[in-house]
């Protein structure tokens, strides 16, 4: 599961799973020099994307990426530019154009000269020895008043057995970048050795914003040629460069395009059914969107939204503006794919911010529903993963680096005749028997069936399978079950794996909402209200 940041204004269109901002450099150059200013105790990061970036984060497999920590760092990015022609290619099939190319070699030299008129200053991370600090002495030379606060040119690590000695490397090189106290760190380590350098750090650095400008200093001192204006205005700077470096750049940039050929097939599929086959989205009424209660209690309460069948941008950003408003904290909200059919891809980039705020402290939301079809959808464009909650993330979680993966914790319902218990974290024997969780479920089944939900676990342990095995002995004595719901692949494979599959009563999603709806005995069951 990834972490992304929650920004309902944020203007982006889904790059295979990864969000680009649609951003003119100057916009993307403001942007850069308000985070310098912040200075809030966070560290931000600016990612610029391109095909090579973008295939060694995703690999070429639907199911799993080639590199999870570098795909979760360009999704929790505070700013995605578009660096090169596939990607802005990219945004114009699936309907969603940008407004221009942002490329690391462009913002390096506007965000030096807008540096120099706010007082601001750059620290150069990166590049082979002494070509940081010479690519320093020429932005000092070209836009007066400039101050480089420093450079370093370090063998960064970022693979293999010597990660074990990086401790040390990584604090002596914090401490030169911070006593420089410098606003902003260009960081040319090369994809992906800035990005994976940037994640392990980012708690400890103190720099305001961060940005991956790869081989941009060599661009800045000369050793390497930009391509002609009419090139560029052509999209075809990567065949200038190309031609520069042959041998090295062909086979690279070949494999490149094809891989993300590849990757791209299945959406554009989408986008030429939506061409030939237009349906009409759903859109939002004017009043309030039309939630059901589901049940109550005095303290507590489980509301739900059918989603309609074709769902565009307009409703999902109905939906998470009434969600992202904090509700009770005895609340649950449902979000019900069953009826789903298809989510338009203009409507994708909404669900970046819907995913954030399934991780939000405090936010208790739920999808529930979604029907293969739908999953293979999303799969293809590499969101389905960004709204499972079984899988563990790389980077801590949203606000306050609250890490939901390591973290257990349940919310339990007291339905008129079973108790619905929501689980999320890892499931061991330590963290259950932390809560007295099989204590207490065991007081319960006396009287009444129990539905645990696994839809949040990140794992499912033996040693957690072993602690919940006295549940489903007791099970049965007085009419009462044990029901598990929302049982992700990992944890069927886990409870396969521990013999129990056959035993344990599984049930679905709808299974579950009728379950719920049934124990409800409040009188106003099924009348549909604003919650």
């Amino acid at each position: 599961m990834s972490s992304l940041i929650f920004n309902p204004g944020r203007d982006c269109f889904n790059s295979m799973g990864i969000p680009v901002d649609n951003l003119t450099l100057e916009n993307a150059v403001e942007q850069v020099i308000a985070m310098a200013k912040a200075r809030d105790g966070r560290a931000r990061l600016v990612s610029t994307l391109n095909a090579d970036f973008l295939v060694n984060s995703l690999g070429t497999a639907l199911s799993r990426p080639r590199h999870p920590e570098l795909l979760e760092v360009l999704r929790s990015s505070d700013l995605v530019t578009a660096d090169g022609f596939p990607i802005v290619w990219l945004s114009r099939l699936l309907g969603r154009p940008i407004s221009e190319r942002v490329c690391g070699s462009d913002m390096v030299p506007a965000i030096a000269g807008r540096a120099a008129e706010e007082g601001l200053s750059i620290f150069l991370l990166g590049g082979a020895a002494g070509i940081a600090a010479e690519a320093g002495r020429v932005l000092e030379a070209r836009y007066p008043g400039l101050r480089i606060a420093g450079s370093a040119a370090p063998f960064i690590k970022t693979t293999g057995r010597d990660l074990a000695n990086t401790e040390d490397e990584d604090l002596a090189l914090l401490d030169e970048i911070h006593a420089s106290e410098a606003d902003i760190l260009l960081v040319g380590l090369g994809n992906p050795k800035q990005e994976l350098w940037f994640n392990r750090n980012r708690k400890r650095l103190r720099t305001p914003v961060s940005i991956g400008v790869g081989g941009t200093f060599e661009f800045v001192i000369g050793t390497v040629r930009r391509a002609p204006a009419i090139w560029q205005r052509l999209n075809l700077e990567w065949v200038f460069r190309m031609l520069q470096d042959p041998g090295r750049l062909w086979k690279r940039y070949s494999k490149g395009l094809v891989k993300l050929g590849a990757l791209a097939t299945p959406v554009i599929l989408q986008r030429i059914r939506e061409n030939l086959l237009p349906g009409t989205a759903e859109l939002p009424g004017p009043g309030a969107l039309p939630w059901q209660r589901l049940w109550s209690s005095r303290e507590q309460s489980i509301a739900l939204l059918a989603v309609p069948r074709r769902v565009g941008a307009d409703y999902l950003q109905r939906v998470i503006e009434d969600v992202a408003v904090e509700s009770d904290a005895g609340e649950l909200r449902i979000l019900d794919f069953s009826d789903v059919k298809h989510i338009e891809l203009s409507a994708q980039q909404e669900l970046f911010n819907l995913a954030s705020l399934l991780r939000r402290p405090g936010t208790q939301i739920q999808l529930m529903g979604m029907s293969p079809r739908l999953r293979r959808q999303l799969t293809a464009a590499r969101l389905m993963d960004l709204l499972e909650t079984d899988s563990t993330g790389t980077i801590d979680r949203l606000a306050g680096g609250a890490d939901h993966a390591t973290s257990f914790s349940c919310q339990s319902y007291a339905l008129k005749d079973a108790t619905l218990t929501m689980l999320s974290g890892p499931v061991s024997r330590e963290t259950l028997r932390e809560l007295g969780f099989v204590e207490c479920l065991l007081h319960s089944v006396r009287d009444r069936h129990c539905i645990i939900d696994f839809r949040n676990v990140s794992l499912l342990e033996s040693s957690g399978i072993a602690e919940l095995m006295p549940l489903f002995t007791h099970a049965g004595q007085n009419g009462s079950a044990v029901y598990l719901s929302g049982a992700g692949h990992n944890v069927r494979q886990m409870l396969r794996m521990a013999e129990i599959d056959s035993t344990a009563k599984l049930i679905s999603d709808q299974q579950l909402l009728e379950r719920i709806s049934r124990d409800n005995d409040d009188p106003r069951n099924g009348a549909k209200e604003h919650v």
